[in-house]
């Protein structure tokens, strides 16, 4: 299949050149619909060079929204509104349910009724789940009076903007459609450019030279649970987190920065999340689009904290199970979900239950995080149940050499030739520094400050550019094989 994803050799030496030109080229034009159609067209082209079919599902979805919420435009009653809101959200929902649930729901009604329905052929659409939820939004707030409606360019450059189309952050109107609407916004910026470009940079280094690194391993790994021992499988799971952290805040990044190039601010999405010390405030710094969106459309509305301590747990519940549920049709997510549920009615109902020390709440939430996410990389609750076995097996330092092997990257290619030819007996060795330079470049990341914090005090500097172009070139130079990002397949 072929893939233009924003680290492909395609998207940085063809499309996004082709793209940044032609919009400020056509910015210099009086009316600017024809900048507005441009970028449109180039999303869609993004959109479509993946899986032409997705692309008439994403314009269906966008046909059908805009329709809602042009017809909410001209109604005034309330009966008439709330039937509207009701074939918006069945229409998106029902989409969705379709499209990523629909064989989850006939493979259980066959396990549990003995039904014996025919499973079919359905292919999940990227970033259906990003695009249906930023359009339940927009028309939630047209129904309740809290966005305007639009005309046809503005909404389809809200919905189909590329950098945020597939994979997040999930947008809001109002963060947006403003910025498009101000001409001055839309000005070419040497400044906002380059701190565009700087951040894009260490978003394609978090994902190509760490997220892609730690993969090999994780990959392998998860394939072959049967046969880890308990230091192995730690070494995994942990490297699984870090994996996904590097790979979809490397991708915020990188459609962040892309967003500023081309004169728009994207939301945050990541905000340190392992400097967390508690479930809740997990889910303040991780994934935040998602959690906003919950929060306003989930959370609040079932009453939030408003009536008592006992509907507040329950409504927890009730946001974690559709936020593992979001994430996929398996009973992984759904127990991952849970777990964080739990965890937060726990820490609701216990806000003392806390160590002294702030460290030791910080790790003990790390470890939580980490063994919570195992579950949701697992293919089945029996490999997690498995995998959870395998944590507290007796240890190996074999085994755990073993693992590291597979670490065989490009850049180390060449040296493990030499080793192999002259230095046979030194090879573990080298592979387990290996995996102990990966991880503690990971760990040093995680714990330290923002990718922006870091261009605002190094990125000008003559070091920051250095290490920037250094980042760059290496990190282009490794793309031997463009990886999907990890979201693509939620």
């Amino acid at each position: 299949m072929k893939k233009m994803l924003f680290n492909s050799v395609i998207f940085i030496v063809l499309f996004l050149p082709v793209a940044l030109a032609g919009w400020f080229l056509l910015q210099r034009l009086e009316n600017p619909a024809f900048a507005k159609l441009f970028l449109i067209g180039m999303s869609f082209w993004f959109y479509g060079y993946y899986n032409i079919s997705y692309l008439w599902i994403l314009l269906a979805s966008l046909g059908l929204n805009y329709g809602v919420s042009a017809l909410l435009e001209r109604c005034r009653g309330t009966g008439m509104r709330r039937a509207l809101l009701a074939a918006g959200m069945l229409g998106n929902l029902g989409g969705l349910f379709y499209f990523k649930y629909f064989n989850f729901f006939i493979d259980n009604c066959n396990y549990f009724l003995h039904a014996g329905i025919q499973l079919e052929k359905i292919a999940l659409p990227l970033g259906i789940s990003f695009f249906t939820f930023q359009q339940l939004s927009f028309i939630l707030e047209r129904y309740k009076g809290g966005a305007p409606h639009y005309s046809v360019l503005d909404y389809g450059f809200f919905i189909s903007f590329f950098p945020q189309l597939v994979a997040g952050p999930i947008v809001l109107h109002d963060e947006l459609l403003p910025q498009l609407q101000k001409r001055e916004n839309r000005r070419f910026s040497a400044a906002g450019f380059y701190d565009g470009f700087a951040l894009f940079i260490l978003g394609f280094a978090k994902k190509v030279l760490l997220a892609d690194s730690m993969a090999v391993l994780v990959n392998a790994e998860f394939n072959n649970i049967p046969a880890l021992d308990s230091l192995s499988a730690w070494a995994v799971i942990c490297w699984y987190m870090m994996e996904l952290y590097f790979d979809f805040s490397g991708y915020c990044d990188m459609a962040r920065g892309i967003g500023r190039m081309f004169g728009f601010r994207l939301p945050e999405n990541f905000n340190s999340p392992f400097r967390a010390s508690s479930v809740r405030e997990f889910w303040r710094r991780w994934h935040m689009t998602l959690s906003r969106f919950l929060s306003q459309y989930v959370y609040f509305p079932l009453g939030g904290s408003r009536k008592g301590k006992g509907r507040q747990c329950l409504n927890l519940l009730a946001v974690f199970l559709v936020s593992g549920l979001w994430h996929g049709a398996n009973w992984t997510f759904v127990v991952w979900g849970l777990m964080h549920g739990v965890a937060a009615v726990f820490e609701t109902l216990f806000p003392r239950a806390r160590f002294r020390w702030e460290w030791l709440n910080r790790l003990v939430t790390a470890v939580f995080v980490t063994l919570s996410f195992s579950v949701f990389r697992s293919d089945s609750l029996e490999m997690a149940r498995l995998l959870w076995r395998k944590l507290f097996a007796r240890p190996g330092a074999a085994m755990f050499a073993g693992i590291c092997n597979t670490l065989v990257f490009p850049e180390n290619r060449a040296f493990l030739k030499l080793l192999e030819m002259r230095a046979p007996g030194l090879m573990n060795s080298f592979f387990l520094l290996c995996f102990g330079v990966i991880s503690g470049v990971g760990i040093w990341l995680i714990r330290g400050c923002r990718a922006e914090e870091w261009i605002e005090k190094k990125g000008c500097t003559f070091r920051g550019i250095f290490c920037l172009a250094t980042l760059f070139v290496w990190a282009f130079l490794s793309l031997s094989e463009v990886s999907v990002f990890l979201y693509f397949n939620f």
